[in-house]
């Protein structure tokens, strides 16, 4: 009797993620053979799933909705199909906060167990991150670990998702705090990653704004219509490893819109001045290889929810202490360099 495919239902089929990335992916997945029928749902299909989709083999249901519209869906499925034979998969962010991912992470258990739950950072797919394991670095001799992800692009008229995330939550909780994971745990394995995160923290004192940097560009306000916007579109953050390993290593994440060059480098600079760069490149296929990883159940590309747990935790503090006050919003001018928003002289060319 053949294998059979497993049916990948799409909730948030219509949105930018979908139709960029997920549905090409899921296209050329069907023509090789890995993927059965996918069906997009949408919210007025909520009431009526169970027509939707056969309750026969496996299912994956991939969330690419709002955060806020996850703990619903996820009761949704699990009162018309069980839990057998099902996959769901997450995309970020994972919660807003600590408190936030706190009770996600607990709602979600109520439902499916911590194995059947796929939370997606398509950066750990990509073939250039595997490159940064593959090395073995003289880590006595590092002085620095630099993560950048640099855009050209500003916000594009996302004025609805911007405003509610932010570049803190949009690239450094996920995608640049598990980068650092990676790379401080030279392992791709989560348990390996979840133990680097555990030992990551902001050490410096907020109140004097060194270790801690986030602008916005010129004419953001007016872009989404809201004079008083202390939403972030930069940010940096130093910050250190307990780890024995690294100790006297500083950290540093720094991500923003509007630069002026598209980037994402991983760079070591070592004690005695030179340093090694591994550039992350843009792959079309980093989708489908999220997507073949889900099927063949392998968890190691996807993050777990102690690491979640752990970047809203290095972040708690100044989530908050930002809440307080905006004085230290530096405002750019699209087309600047990191160094320039920082107001360092350019070190990385």
């Amino acid at each position: 009797m053949e294998n059979k495919k497993p049916t990948y239902i799409i909730f948030g089929a219509s949105g930018d993620l979908s139709r960029r990335y997920l549905l090409p992916a899921l296209k050329n997945m069907q023509d090789m053979n890995y993927v059965g029928d996918v069906i997009p749902v949408s919210r007025k299909d909520y009431g009526n799933l169970k027509d939707l989709i056969k309750n026969d083999g496996e299912k994956i249901f991939h969330l690419a909705i709002p955060p806020e519209a996850v703990s619903d869906v996820v009761k949704i499925i699990n009162n018309d199909f069980g839990k057998d034979n099902i996959k769901i998969m997450l995309e970020k962010p994972f919660g807003k906060d600590l408190l936030s991912a706190q009770d996600l992470v607990k709602h979600v258990d109520q439902y499916f167990s911590e194995n059947q739950i796929y939370r997606v950072d398509h950066y750990l797919a990509k073939q250039s991150m595997q490159n940064v394991v593959n090395e073995k670095w003289d880590k006595n001799n590092i002085a620095e670990i630099e993560i950048i992800a640099s855009e050209k692009i500003d916000i594009e008229g996302r004025i609805h998702f911007y405003e509610q995330t932010g570049a803190l939550k949009d690239f450094v909780q996920s995608h640049l705090l598990e980068m650092a994971a990676v790379v401080l745990s030279q392992s791709f394995k989560m348990t390996d990653r979840y133990e680097a995160l555990k030992n990551l923290e902001i050490v410096c004192d907020l109140r004097e704004h060194k270790c801690v940097k986030r602008g916005q560009y010129e004419g953001y306000r007016e872009e989404v219509n809201n004079r008083e916007s202390l939403i972030e579109t930069f940010v940096s953050i130093s910050m250190m490893s307990k780890d024995k390993v690294w100790q006297g290593v500083s950290i540093t994440l720094s991500t923003g819109k509007a630069l002026s060059e598209k980037l994402t480098q991983i760079i070591i600079r070592y004690k005695d001045g030179n340093k090694k760069i591994f550039n992350i490149e843009h792959e079309s296929n980093a989708y489908e290889r999220v997507i073949k990883a889900i099927i063949d159940g392998k968890r190691d590309l996807f993050i777990s929810s102690g690491e979640i747990l752990e970047t809203w935790r290095i972040l708690d503090n100044l989530q908050k202490f930002w809440q307080k006050s905006g004085d230290d919003l530096i405002i750019y001018k699209k087309g600047s360099t990191i160094e320039e928003v920082l107001g360092k002289p350019d070190h990385i060319k």
